[in-house]
């Protein structure tokens, strides 16, 4: 590393490496003089910060650790512009300066000097998010660095179409100063209307704790307790029984984990990379009315044709809940999968595929989908946002209990869950279709001309135009 790589300049990389400098200018001859200094050994002598309001000795002490330990110029740099970016990354400075000097006269090693200029204490802002077929608007304050270690503490008011109110309150702190570590605490409540795909409100009051990191592959790991009040309420009068016989007050208490990999270059419509998402939950150990093991995975991969604009995505996902109530417990319709609509396997209703019960749609405790879809560019159109789109989908839910896979035998062969289950897994719905996709900054638009193949008797399939907004597609 040469000492301009190092990111020094003028008299404070004289000061440090002021033998070397004078070195150089003794060999009048040289035009162009290169000096690697990477290698020199350095200790650090003291650190200074300025600029910023609030930071607590404590985090300090620990962000600056490795920097305290470096034994040479290449280290310290490293360790420098390390902690910078941590500062940065948790609100606590907007930007940071690193200086490096010699120590004063008669002391040993090297200053460094971090200039920063503060974060903003507090954040408030509006917005409008979409997904899972539905539009909501938000108002939002945070306020960041709490205590001086890049705590934030943020509360979240929205209404959307299917969402009466919803609160959120949520409250952040760092691990070993480390961005990519944290604990979050958060108390949230809503209210969901459940319109026109089932008769009846969900309302959800829960406080949840979790330890969440990402390692140094990318990959996010997240575990959490979860408490949750549970009610499913304000039935129409043309809900089935089976939302009269699970309506109420329900009380889970849960341990879940989740895994997260993803290296698209985009969230919305990538064009290179994969995802995947794994979700581990079981609920009941610690208390509560409901006792289950849930588990949920999706994958996704993006290819590129050669260096054409033609990008083929393909996408796979799968779910099971399991009622620990015996082998033929019927599990709660709030823990339950849903399948079908734009985001999901188009070509179906929002909630359309898998079991209802008159006109509502009661969810499932297994289900599986696949998709692969084809980008094309279209002609006359300059813009890369805006594709052409073929695509193909599947997927299937059911029930396991005494009316779904685990039913009672039928006469003749082929009766019973393992014809049921067979039939399940070699008969699902399918749909094609053709439209195009709008990529913009923080949402996907679908609009696609729909044609269901194969739909069972329970499904509701919806052919023609189907519309989409939302960031997670199949």
């Amino acid at each position: 590393m040469a000492a301009s790589e190092a990111g020094f300049d003028g008299p404070s990389a004289r000061g440090i490496f002021g033998d070397a400098f004078r070195a150089a200018q003794g060999d009048r001859g040289a035009t162009t003089q290169v000096i690697d200094v990477s290698q020199q050994a350095l200790c650090l002598n003291q650190f200074h910060i300025s600029g910023i309001s609030r930071i607590r000795r404590g985090f300090l002490a620990t962000l600056l650790e490795r920097l305290f330990e470096a034994k040479t110029v290449e280290q310290a740099v490293l360790e420098s512009r390390e902690a910078a970016g941590k500062l940065q990354a948790l609100g606590i400075a907007k930007h940071v300066v690193v200086e490096l000097d010699r120590a004063e006269e008669g002391r040993e090693g090297v200053d460094v000097h971090f200039r920063c200029e503060d974060g903003s204490r507090y954040v408030i802002k509006t917005g409008v998010d979409v997904g899972d077929n539905e539009g909501t608007a938000s108002v939002a304050g945070r306020l960041n660095n709490i205590w001086g270690g890049g705590e934030s503490l943020e509360a979240i008011y929205s209404r959307g179409s299917k969402t009466q109110a919803a609160f959120q309150g949520t409250l952040l702190v760092p691990v070993d100063a480390d961005p990519q570590k944290h604990v979050e605490l958060r108390a949230t409540q809503v209210a969901l209307d459940a319109r026109p795909y089932s008769a009846h409100d969900d309302v959800r009051r829960a406080v949840s704790s979790a330890f969440r990191a990402v390692d140094a592959a990318g990959r996010s790991h997240g575990l959490r307790y979860l408490a949750e009040w549970r009610e499913l309420c304000n039935l129409g009068s043309a809900a089935s029984p089976t939302l009269r016989a699970d309506a109420g007050h329900t009380l889970k208490s849960s341990v879940e984990y989740t895994f997260v990999f993803d290296d698209r270059d985009s969230a919305t419509v990538p064009t290179s990379g994969s995802i995947v998402r794994a979700t581990a939950e079981v609920a009941g150990l610690l208390g509560g009315d409901v006792r289950f093991a849930k588990a949920r995975a999706e994958m996704q991969t993006n290819q590129r044709l050669g260096k054409s604009e033609w990008i083929v995505s393909t996408g796979a996902q799968g779910g099971l809940l399991w009622s620990f109530d015996g082998p033929r417990g019927r599990s709660p319709l709030a823990d339950r999968f849903f399948l079908g609509g734009q985001t999901t396997v188009r070509g179906f209703e929002h909630r359309g595929i898998g079991p209802h019960d008159h006109n509502d749609s009661v969810g499932g405790d297994v289900f599986y989908a696949a998709g692969v879809s084809l980008l094309t560019p279209l002609p006359y159109v300059r813009t890369t946002a805006l594709k052409g789109h073929l695509w193909a989908n599947a997927g299937q839910l059911g029930l396991l209990d005494d009316r779904g896979l685990l039913r009672e035998p039928k006469n003749g062969p082929g009766g019973g869950p393992p014809g049921e289950i067979r039939r399940f897994f070699m008969r699902p719905s399918v749909a094609v279709g053709f439209g195009l996709v709008y990529r913009h900054s923080i949402v996907r638009a679908e609009l696609s001309c729909c044609l269901p193949l194969v739909a069972a008797t329970s499904d509701r399939p919806k052919a023609g135009l189907q519309f989409g907004l939302g960031v997670q597609f199949l």
